[in-house]
């Protein structure tokens, strides 16, 4: 497939007076809005299971969803925005268009699945190009039979925890509804005129490149340390020479509260977190089966990354939408085989390695505005600088993204005042797809209230050995069985 069709400058908007611009995008806005239009990433999942007062989970009806999505659209005003270029001037950046009223009915899809067959729903939205009408906001929540909703969104409207914020003020609404809510057309439109979007990344902190970065990263293709680094970094394989689509999303059994309080304990214990050790235990299972394929002999490290939020320097609660991110990449030495053989249980764990890498994500927070603020020397080629790595090297082999807790502290109790009554969610999930550029295995994790946790690995056939995926999928539950016992 040929990217030229999908030049995002042809994204225009259509004439509406009542289409209201809010601001224009930031330049990670921008890199984020090019790469959805090139079809270089497609949507984030966040799905949660909702229970009622008897904890029962079962699908909620179309005039008790829409009526507390009213209210969610309402004090999410993101959900009623898109991006578009109003201007044909190359040199303007896209902007955010607030449209006048939505219609939910074209954007909640009602289905018989229950959340056992969650992983085929979103495999097959991945399989091509996402695509929204011109008068819908970017995103769909889908609804299953057992009380699953899974909330998909294009990521330049939000980051990983803007799934969390969704479901957040999903159930507050669902909790403050009266017992006399009547029948909900789903359209909204009477969507506040003052209504505002929160600042860009780029407005709400520092993002500043020190000259030593910039320098370092001129540098870089010509020093021949950092090329001899590159070679010797397992990535998977290189990326495709066009767009590809297809992911197949691998959803482990979910971790009760109970398993996640003894991983935080055990993690704790050792100096590191629940992302240490998952991060950790992916690197001991990955480097066994890298080892095992002689074809591999010339690979010494893992090329990992790590996103990292930054809503704490922009200010920016969890209860917001926002896309206030940045990512830590780092080359691990591939174990030897003996640790990555023995490795998975608690006495032979590498906590030194968990440890380390809490480390660098503390060290690299601070100036993780940097990575962001080297947007500003693309000069706004965001095509062209995409289409650029296309059949190169990977930038990673694994990503580990933890978008966190739920929230808990801002759940608001029930509209009667009882904290035993109204409803209740669990089982929460968290998926992404970027497969023609992406890392070649995706591990997605995501907290839920009482304390448990779930885990998504999402991998392409174009990115990795299918083999060697479902190999890494079936050690790595092992390995958290091990840790467990």
């Amino acid at each position: 497939m040929s990217l030229e069709p999908a030049d995002p400058r042809k994204a225009t908007a259509p004439t509406n007076s009542a289409r209201k611009r809010l601001r224009d995008a930031g330049r990670f806005e921008q890199y984020f809005y090019t790469r959805a239009c090139l079809d270089l990433f497609s949507w984030v999942v966040v799905s949660a299971k909702y229970r009622d007062a008897k904890g029962v989970g079962q699908a909620l009806d179309r005039s008790t969803l829409f009526s507390a999505l009213d209210h969610v659209v309402h004090s999410q005003p993101t959900l009623t925005c898109r991006l578009e270029y109003t201007s044909s001037l190359p040199s303007r950046p896209p902007t955010w268009i607030r449209l006048p009223l939505i219609d939910l009915n074209k954007l909640v899809e009602f289905r018989d699945e229950d959340s056992s067959q969650l992983s085929t729903i979103l495999e097959s939205m991945y399989a091509g190009p996402v695509k929204y009408a011109e008068d819908v906001p970017p995103w769909k929540l889908f609804v299953l039979g057992d009380g699953t909703l899974a909330f998909a969104y294009e990521h330049t409207i939000g980051d990983g925890q803007s799934g969390m914020a969704f479901h957040l003020a999903l159930l507050n609404a669902l909790n403050g509804l009266s017992p006399a809510s009547t029948a909900h057309s789903g359209v909204v439109s009477d969507l506040p005129d003052d209504a505002s979007l929160g600042p860009s990344i780029e407005d709400a902190m520092d993002v500043s490149v020190p000259v030593t970065a910039l320098l370092g990263e001129v540098l870089k293709p010509l020093w021949p340390p950092a090329r001899r680094r590159a070679q010797i970094a397992w990535t998977g394989k290189d990326a495709p020479n066009n767009v590809v689509y297809g992911m197949l999303v691998r959803v482990l059994p979910y971790y009760s509260s109970e398993d996640g309080r003894r991983l935080v304990e055990l993690s704790r214990a050792h100096k590191t977190t629940l992302t240490g050790l998952l991060h950790t235990l992916a690197l001991v299972v990955l480097s066994r089966l890298i080892r095992a394929n002689p074809d591999n002999a010339k690979y010494e490290t893992i090329t990992t990354s790590v996103p990292i939020s930054m809503r704490r320097f922009t200010s920016t609660p969890p209860s917001a939408f926002c896309n206030h991110v940045s990512t830590l990449r780092d080359d691990y030495p591939i174990l030897p085989a003996d640790v990555s053989r023995t490795a998975t249980t608690a006495e032979n764990f590498p906590w030194d390695l968990a440890a380390s890498l809490v480390d660098a994500l503390r060290q690299e927070a601070p100036r993780g505005g940097a990575s962001v603020g080297m947007l500003k020397f693309v000069d706004g080629k965001y095509a062209e600088y995409l289409r650029g790595q296309l059949g190169k090297k990977r930038s990673a082999g694994l990503e580990l993204s933890n978008i966190g807790p739920f929230p808990v502290g801002l759940v608001e109790k029930p509209a009667n005042g009882s904290s035993s009554s109204g409803w209740s969610l669990d089982e929460v999930l968290f998926a992404q797809a970027n497969t023609t550029l992406g890392p070649a295995l995706c591990l997605n994790v995501a907290g839920s209230p009482t304390g448990g946790f779930g885990v998504t690995i999402t991998y392409s056939k174009d990115a990795v050995d299918g083999v060697l995926a479902e190999e890494f999928v079936a050690a790595f539950r092992s390995g958290i069985h091990d840790l467990l016992a």
